[in-house]
């Protein structure tokens, strides 16, 4: 596993980001960096409908990044603003001065600093939908092979039924799905089968085949897409995947699962962090500990120290233990913390996946751990998207995320060109066809010490 430093560079933004505060602040006064327009009456209406309103929102957010952002050196505040000033003061309506403003903060480039406009302007309004009964998985259709499982979600009932990743249907109530032809024809016999309540399933795993019955339910996918998975590997690997931080109560449920994959034998992990795009580090810092306690990341603004990740387990108040995740600043002051009672700690072999599109406090697990020597990394680069970000309210009630630290490795490796992993794997849908998850098998084949790849050549 490699950790490097590189330009900072346009990168995807990444949809969770490293949050310390929930809550917004106010943005700091307007600094006259050009002439202010004279002021005039508004008659009431939002400011931003006249140009002087939107100069004057130029220049607060100007102020405000000028002020607060972790770089100070990133551009030249007052020519950001002013290249673009005349789009915004420009801006007919709100889409437009949206338009204008997301610009300007994607041009930082450094993957977190957002605008996010006014509450409630984007949000689309609710659709009335008949609940559709589903079994739990998010699949993929290959000609010839039947419905290939990308993902179970815990809780379901395709979980329930003990369905993996890389599992393939390829008949459902005894149709065979192998000539279906598309996804489309292949999902649609699967739904005809459960709204008569249950399915009748042949499946492929590997070169085992099986029949099941699978019950149908109506599948929150929102509430289920987060939650951590749990599932035993072999008799002595566990495996676990971690969607997201972003949801309070994920240190919980990883420090469950743990404690649950333990006392299923598990000697081994394998911690998956494909599609981590990050969340909350109080949370992502509540899972780090789980295998290494004490200071697992740092962060830094405008050269200095701005606060330490920390990671201990201390004596609960009622009896018994808890571990406490903090955000503590070089004072002593606590930003922001969670905590876990009876917490779990894992010390066997752990091999943790990345991909592509891991990201934010999702890569800095990965990199921290791996820092750390408590763990090696397998999959794919990382996005190198590591600030942690603060939401800000200007005066028109806009509100805009500004990254104001760079989050590093405990001993100050930075980690903004990604986490590169020791064994480089992917897996594609023709993979996962076969049969096969080659992130999944590197990891058995590291912390098996073997000299081949199991499930991949034999």
């Amino acid at each position: 596993m490699v950790i490097r430093g590189a330009p900072r560079g346009g990168r995807r933004v990444a949809l969770l980001l490293v949050a310390l505060w929930a809550g917004c602040v106010a943005a700091q006064p307007a600094v006259d960096a050009w002439p202010r327009p004279a002021e005039r009456p508004l008659a009431g209406e939002p400011a931003w409908l006249h140009p002087e309103g939107r100069e004057r929102l130029l220049q607060e957010l100007v102020a405000l990044f000028r002020t607060n952002y972790w770089d100070a050196a990133n551009v030249d505040w007052v020519d950001w603003g002013a290249r673009h000033r005349e789009a915004v003061v420009a801006a007919g309506d709100r889409a437009a001065l949206d338009a204008a403003l997301g610009r300007m903060v994607r041009e930082l480039g450094d993957g977190h600093s957002s605008w996010l406009g006014l509450p409630g302007a984007t949000e689309a309004p609710e659709r009335a939908t008949t609940p559709t009964p589903r079994i739990g998985v998010q699949l993929s259709y290959v000609d010839g092979r039947g419905l290939v499982i990308e993902r179970v979600y815990p809780g379901t009932p395709a979980a329930e039924a003990d369905l993996r990743r890389a599992d393939v249907i390829t008949t459902v109530g005894g149709l065979d799905l192998r000539s279906a032809g598309s996804l489309f024809e292949a999902n649609a016999a699967l739904a005809a089968a459960l709204g008569e309540g249950s399915a009748a399933l042949r499946v492929e795993r590997g070169r085992v085949a099986f029949d099941v019955e699978v019950g149908a339910s109506t599948v929150a996918f929102a509430d289920v897409a987060t939650r951590p998975y749990a599932v035993m590997l072999g008799v002595d690997v566990g495996y676990l995947h971690v969607p997201t931080f972003n949801e309070a109560g994920v240190g919980l449920a990883v420090h469950r699962a743990l404690r649950g994959l333990v006392a299923d034998g598990a000697r081994a992990l394998v911690l998956d962090l494909r599609g981590n795009l990050g969340g909350r580090l109080v949370e992502a810092g509540l899972v780090a500990g789980a295998f290494a306690a004490g200071p697992w990341a740092r962060a830094t603004a405008r050269g200095e120290l701005a606060w330490t990740a920390t990671y201990e387990v201390v004596a609960a108040p009622g009896g018994g233990q808890q571990a406490v995740a903090r955000l503590v600043q070089p004072d002593g002051a606590v930003l922001g913390e969670a905590s876990v009672s009876e917490p779990t700690a894992f010390g066997g072999p752990t091999v943790v996946i990345v991909g592509s599109e891991t990201a934010s406090a999702g890569e800095i697990v990965a990199g921290a751990l791996a820092a750390g020597g408590r763990a090696r990394v397998v999959g794919e680069t990382t996005q190198g998207n590591v600030e942690a970000v603060r939401a800000y309210a200007l005066s028109d009630g806009s509100r805009v995320l500004v990254a104001i630290a760079r989050v590093e490795a405990s001993d100050g490796a930075l980690l903004d060109a990604g986490v590169t992993p020791e064994v480089t794997a992917r897996a594609s849908v023709l993979d996962l066809a076969r049969g096969v998850d080659p992130p999944v098998a590197e990891a058995l084949r590291l912390l098996g010490g073997l000299p081949f790849t199991p499930g991949r050549w034999f």
